[in-house]
Parts: C-alpha cells; structure tokens; sequence
C-alpha cells in the first residue's frame, strides 16, 4: 500500500509569504533577541530531524549494495522499509512549531512520501510485477513532484533565513545540497539502459539534484551512453556488457550489481527458471 502525499500535521493559520522581511531595528529588545533564538533553535531541531532520515536512507542504501546474498538483500530490506515507514509516522514532530518550519516540514516531508512510494514500486519492478514502461512513468513523476517540493523548500529556507536573521547548520546544508564542495573529485559514469537519475544517485551517495547540478542537466532525460560526471569516491561503473557468476549469485543480486530488472535479465538470457552456475556468462546489454 503506498502513503499519500499531503498527510502531514502542518496545518496553516495563514498563508505565507516567502518575501524577506525588515531588518530589526537597533533598539532590538530583549525579549525580541529571545524570539530570534527561538527561531533559530526550532530550524536548528527541524534539520538535525530530517538529516539523519537521509542519512538514515543511505546508510541502508550502502548496505544493500554490499549485501552477499539475496536473503541478506531482502533481510536488510525489510529493515530499511519498516525504517522508512516508522520515520514518515513522525509527521506530528512539528506541529507546534512556528508556521514557516511547519510549511518547511510539509514539503520535505511531502518529497520523502514520494521516495518511499517509489521504493515500493522498484521492488515490484525489480521483481517483474511492473512492466519498464509503467516504472518509467512513475519514476517521471516523482522526480517531478519531488523537484517541486525541493524548490518551494529551498525557496522557503532562504526566506526563512533572510527574515529571522539566522544561519543555516550543517544539517541545513546537507538537506539544501550545499553540504557537497564545488571542487569535489568526479569519475566519468555512462548511461546505460534502464538507468535514471535517482539510481544513479543512490549508487554514487549522492542526490538528484547534485547530479543536475553537476552536468548542467535541465531535465531528467537521460540517453543511453550519455556521459555523467559522478563523485570519484563512490565510483563503480559497470562497463561491461556481460556478466560473469561467480559464487553466491542470485539473479536478483546480479540485478541490483547491474541494475537491470530480474525479468529483463532472464528475457535477455532465454532463461526459463532463475537457476544460474558459477562461471555462467549472462548478458546484461542488448
């Protein structure tokens, strides 16, 4: 069952307006120095929150790429997903905060339903319950909606910044993209079929929205043997169109290695069971 977007705590008394406010005026008092505070307190809590659900989502991203095994994948899985969901239930954690950290906490909270959606799906596709076409409309539309909900946010920090004369943490950052230096070492990824953005992301630690950033990218159109700068630390380019087993394979580890789907990978071979040998070469490009 996937989770609807919108149902967050945040409820609204007023509508917003993200424009930047007066500066205070010098005989600032007291008590108006603590109300300051308070907003930076409150954006400081907020991020620290979400930073470590992203950092959370990684850290299981990594693991499943180090998995062994099938039965050590889908074991780290559950756990991943019962995490994921536990973290969304928090919805509530800021509705007694300010409105401008509840608008916040509506659009990052919104983008994290949307990947969690998303996670459900891969799963059914990886498993060959949904078709490549129907994946790659539903990869569409959360890139879509979560590049929306990424632009109201950061648009909404920067207001929020501007007007309560605050600064932003690390955590801020790490959730606004701006965590990751300019001069960052790159390696040279090639596109590949059945790749997107989002995966490629996943795979290389980093974000959407850096790998945009990083290729100039308007879009999330991707073409097959398009070149994408990706950060060197976490290179791991397949290069190869075939694959050779080795032990401890299974097709559904071989699919998340070459990240083409389980029912891809055995239209490809003519297979007509998942049973795979050592030393079997399997191709994994047309």
């Amino acid at each position: 069952m996937t989770i609807k977007k919108g149902l967050t705590a945040s409820v609204l008394a007023t509508t917003l307006l993200f424009s930047g406010a007066a500066a205070l005026p010098a005989s600032i008092t007291a008590s108006a120095a603590v109300q300051v505070s308070k907003y930076q307190t409150e954006l400081n809590t907020f991020a620290s929150h979400y930073a470590k659900i992203f950092r959370t989502v990684e850290a299981y991203t990594k693991q499943l790429d180090a998995a062994k095994t099938e039965e050590q994948a889908i074991n780290i899985h559950d756990k991943y997903m019962t995490y994921f969901s536990s973290a969304l239930d928090e919805d509530a954690k800021f509705v007694k905060y300010n409105p401008e950290i509840q608008q916040l906490d509506e659009y990052i909270y919104n983008s994290l339903v949307e990947m969690f959606n998303f996670e459900l799906y891969t799963i059914h596709y990886l498993n060959g319950e949904l078709s490549k076409a129907a994946y790659d409309k539903e990869y569409k539309s959360m890139t879509k909606y979560v590049d929306s909900q990424d632009a109201l946010f950061k648009k909404a920090a920067a207001a929020y910044k501007t007007k309560h004369k605050i600064t932003f943490s690390n955590d801020m950052l790490y959730l606004l993209d701006a965590e990751q230096s300019e001069t960052v070492k790159t390696a040279v990824y090639t596109v590949k079929k059945g790749d997107n953005l989002y995966r490629i992301a996943i795979k290389y630690k980093t974000t959407v929205a850096a790998l945009k950033k990083l290729n100039n990218l308007k879009s999330e159109s991707l073409k097959i043997g398009q070149k994408l700068k990706v950060p060197a630390a976490a290179s791991s380019t397949v290069k190869s169109s075939t694959y050779t087993v080795k032990k401890g394979d299974t097709l559904y580890r071989i699919s998340k290695t070459v990240n083409v789907s389980v029912s891809d990978l055995k239209k490809l071979n003519n297979m007509k069971s998942d049973r795979i040998y050592v030393g079997q070469v399997l191709k994994i490009k047309k």
